[in-house]
């Protein structure tokens, strides 16, 4: 099994390759032109795809509704045949909307989030008119997805989704501009809530894919099922929400992986978030820490060449990385 995160800036693409040929893409990463440009090493999921090979998917994940995760998913699906799509809410109101947009005040989040909403009905549209599958997700479910590959759906909780339906529902409803655009900002506020927590694990290696899924949403989830976590993609881009000594703590974590750009806005990749870490994690064998889109960030991290991607595969019982310049 491979796992290999994509250089899509600042943006989750995350491809899973098992031996058997089974390859499954969660998340797309974003579609905006200036997350590219200027850049020989971010790199657009479908063209990173393409330039694999690959041409056919067995499954794609949606996490949530945000730019950053959603919008670059059009693409791959554009050019990509995929058996199965999977997402964390009920088909309808979705299944039946119509465009929505902003009022001309609106913050730029806002505007990004409805672009993100809007590509998330155009995608779920496409595939439920053509008669393709579309699978959603619950917590606690065990997803089959390979021989040698389990995921178990840990979150989002579903007070989360119900309240962010409802909301849904609502801004799709409502005939007021004003009204639409309020329901839109409280929309983008909580679909971080809103993302699947998915734990992956095949020998070796047991991956927690949170998204934007930050700790203080982990209270429904048995504690016990963080206890073999050995390599975290750290929630919100490594923002200071991203960490929990509750739960990393009792995680046998051996690799961090940030999925941040290098620019580290909104205070992503926070050097707090590592400094966390690693003091909750004295004593122990050293963390290793990688991130999708930086060449240099000490004291944590150096690959100066740069690359396209982070690959991990399981050699001789260790987790080996590898980084993929195309």
């Amino acid at each position: 099994m491979r796992i290999t995160f994509i250089n899509v800036g600042y943006g989750d693409a995350i491809l899973l390759q098992g031996d058997n040929g089974y390859t499954a893409l969660l998340d797309g990463g974003s579609n905006l032109d200036e997350e590219f440009a200027d850049d020989c090493f971010r790199i657009r999921a479908v063209d990173y795809l393409q330039k694999l090979g690959i041409k056919h998917l067995d499954d794609v994940i949606i996490s949530h509704i945000h730019e950053d995760h959603v919008c670059g998913l059009e693409e791959v699906l554009r050019h990509i045949p995929t058996d199965r799509l999977s997402v964390p809410y009920f088909l309808k109101p979705f299944s039946s909307a119509h465009p929505l947009t902003p009022g001309p005040q609106a913050p730029r989040s806002v505007v990004l989030y409805t672009e993100a909403l809007n590509a998330y009905c155009r995608i779920l549209n496409q595939r439920l008119q053509s008669g393709q599958a579309v699978r959603v997700l619950r917590a606690g479910e065990r997803l089959p997805l390979t021989e040698g590959l389990a995921a178990t759906i840990l979150g989002p909780k579903p007070a989360s989704i119900q309240h962010y339906m409802r909301r849904i529902e609502q801004v799709f409803e409502s005939k007021s501009e004003e009204e639409v655009t309020k329901l839109l900002g409280e929309l983008d506020a909580t679909s971080n809530h809103t993302s699947l927590l998915i734990k992956f694990e095949t020998a070796g290696l047991s991956l927690l894919a949170a998204a934007d899924n930050c700790p203080r949403e982990w209270d429904d989830v048995p504690i016990s099922l963080f206890k073999n976590v050995n390599v975290l993609k750290l929630p919100h881009h490594g923002q200071k929400d991203a960490v929990s000594e509750q739960y990393m703590q009792i995680m046998p974590l051996e690799i961090v992986i940030t999925t941040s750009a290098s620019d580290r806005r909104y205070n992503s990749a926070n050097p707090e978030v590592y400094e966390r870490l690693i003091a909750m994690h004295q004593g122990r064998a050293p963390l290793r820490f990688l991130f999708s889109d930086e060449r240099e960030y000490p004291p944590y991290f150096s690959q100066p060449e740069g690359f396209q991607a982070i690959t991990l595969v399981v050699d001789s019982g260790k987790i080996v990385p590898g980084f993929i310049k195309i």
